[in-house]
């Protein structure tokens, strides 16, 4: 009877030992079986998508067009992962496809919202969380279906980069609000932050950086302030030719100076164009188009500016200048940094200047990566010029102007000489045509320089700034339907949009910058005809000038009082705005 038992609880241990056996080798084998490919967790590092660029306001154009744009059709109402482009929750998103692997991804969620991307845009193996954008560089890839609203593989939007219509940030809240004195006002949210306010005839625009931008429209003068009593004026000039003209007048630094600009439309959309009030003689304008006799060596007024102390690991001057156009592309940028520099005080203190005029030299040798010693030599030589010393240095090698971008620009700039001889040796000013074809668009122009603090979105949804200087290429011919193009940042300040960062920007920013870009190349042009013969500049033949597209007009006087009264009104409106969104409360 005892053996039986034994027997018995032998065969059941030999039972229980098998079946763990067999337990552990189907474990191993599913252990050697590759999985599935599941979405990869967001980096922790990857910042979320920022706010994008303002809803430009109503005006840029002529009398139409604001100096940042014309309304954003996209930023009003929530702006969320199904707006839009995007599809309800748990689905993929624009036209429903699904990513090449993902099926709105069994392994893994879609996003914050369960649909693909900020704007239904599909990913390549499944989603991406929290509201990112698609793939691993914001746009989808080469193995995701792309949906209506999606970019497509690389840093390229639709493969042929002649689309912006996917450069679309976080979600956007409009609320209608009621003042305390009853006036009812639009305001939109960003982050959680409020980015524009539209009331009746203002709009008040903050950028991602805290820039505000003011602009009114009454009996039919614009008024458009950029902070700091900086601002400008605009108002009807004349007709002539079968075209409208405009003028502005603009305050900026206790100065007063005013300019004429055509209008004219393309595609159905405002623009208008730098309109010179004088030409100089041909010949002047082939002097500065073709090499000069040897090269011309000319030392610039600023190093020792706080604006130059500033920016010097950013920009330098040439060392010499074999011809007109890289002394004008100096001048150009030296003109757009001053002004940003200029521009970043408003409503600071003065800045501190150099107390002396040092040699390059000894401004140099007074740099150090001591904190103590730097400190003690900043006491001594004042902070302005020995920041202008040593700028830090391993930004300098990333940020700084290369020879390449310059040249680029020099080009831009010898382009636009020969254009303006071709107008000069021309009596009289063409008949407007219609349509006519914006250098915004231009495909002989690709090279810009930001003329203003501008916000953009990226490709991958985020929002970066370009402020004064920084330099862009069009990257491609084509506007999209909210007259946006594709631009590549080629080279920008440390605070800036990274070099290589690929974003939309509006045409009518283009055209504004291509304005600021022919009226620093005349002052230019203007400051080589007085230099002429002097300061190591050879000598320039006849400088006289001849009448231009239309007479000077005369700058309005009142610039400056509108321009505070404008910030006091919007200061009063921002009063009774929320600056947080309640969330609907």
């Amino acid at each position: 009877m005892n053996s039986k038992t034994a027997a018995r609880s032998i065969l059941g241990k030999l039972s229980i030992t098998l079946a763990l056996l067999m337990i552990s080798c189907l474990a191993l084998g599913q252990s050697n079986k590759k999985p599935e490919s599941a979405p990869a967790a967001p980096s922790a590092s990857k910042r979320a998508p920022a706010a994008q660029r303002p809803a430009p306001p109503a005006n840029r154009g002529p009398a139409q067009n604001s100096a940042q744009g014309r309304p954003n059709n996209a930023s009003n109402t929530t702006h969320g992962p199904n707006a839009a482009h995007g599809a309800p929750a748990g689905s993929n998103g624009a036209g429903g496809a699904n990513s090449a692997r993902g099926m709105n991804n069994a392994r893994g969620p879609n996003g914050a919202a369960g649909a693909n991307a900020a704007h239904g845009a599909n990913n390549a193996r499944g989603a991406k969380a929290a509201g990112g954008a698609n793939a691993d560089r914001g746009m989808n890839n080469t193995r995701g279906a792309n949906t209506a609203g999606g970019a497509n593989a690389g840093h390229a939007l639709n493969a042929s980069r002649t689309t912006t219509a996917a450069h679309r940030g976080p979600p956007t809240t409009t609320r209608e609000i009621k003042t305390r004195s009853g006036a009812s006002v639009q305001a939109s949210y960003k982050g959680g932050h409020v980015r524009t306010i539209q009331a009746h005839n203002m709009k008040i625009e903050h950028s991602a950086h805290g820039q505000r931008r003011i602009e009114t429209v009454h009996n039919g003068r614009r008024v458009v302030s950029m902070g700091g009593r900086r601002g400008y004026m605009e108002r009807p000039y004349l007709n002539r030719g079968g075209r409208t003209y405009v003028q502005r007048t603009y305050y900026v630094g206790g100065r007063s100076y005013v300019y004429a600009y055509r209008t004219y439309y393309y595609g159905g959309a405002p623009y208008y164009g730098y309109a010179p009030a004088y030409y100089y003689q041909p010949v002047y304008y082939g002097w500065a188009y073709n090499p000069w006799p040897a090269p011309a060596y000319y030392r610039w007024g600023y190093y020792n500016d706080p604006w130059y102390g500033n920016y010097n690991y950013y920009y330098q001057p040439y060392p010499a200048y074999p011809s007109a156009s890289p002394w004008l592309t100096d001048y150009i940028l030296s003109e757009n940094l001053r002004a940003a520099y200029e521009a970043s005080l408003a409503g600071k203190a003065s800045p501190l200047r150099a107390p002396f005029n040092q040699s390059e030299d000894l401004t140099a040798s007074l740099w150090s990566s001591d904190s103590l010693i730097a400190g003690n030599l900043s006491a001594a030589y004042g902070a302005a010029l020995y920041m202008s010393a040593g700028k830090e240095s391993g930004s300098a090698s990333q940020a700084q102007l290369s020879p390449e971008v310059k040249q680029a620009l020099a080009e831009e700039v010898k382009q636009q000489i020969a254009a303006d001889k071709s107008s000069a040796e021309t009596s009289q000013q063409a008949a407007s045509k219609g349509d006519e074809l914006p250098p915004a668009l231009d495909p002989k122009r690709r090279i810009f320089v930001a003329s203003s603090n501008l916000d953009v979105t990226t490709t991958d949804g985020t929002e970066c700034q370009l402020s004064q200087g920084d330099v862009i290429e069009r990257a491609s011919d084509a506007a999209d339907a909210d007259n946006n193009v594709e631009m590549v940042v080629k080279s920008a300040k440390k605070d800036d949009c990274s070099a290589g960062t690929h974003a939309g920007v509006a045409t009518s920013d283009l055209q504004e910058m291509h304005n600021h870009f022919r009226e620093l190349i005349d002052a230019g042009m203007k400051s080589l005809a007085e230099k002429s013969g002097k300061d190591g500049l050879p000598a320039a033949p006849d400088t006289s000038t001849k009448a231009g597209e239309v007479p000077a007009p005369a700058p309005d006087g009142n610039v400056d009082s509108e321009l505070q009264q404008q910030q006091k009104d919007a200061d009063q409106t921002e009063a009774e705005v929320p600056q947080q969104d309640s969330g609907g409360e």
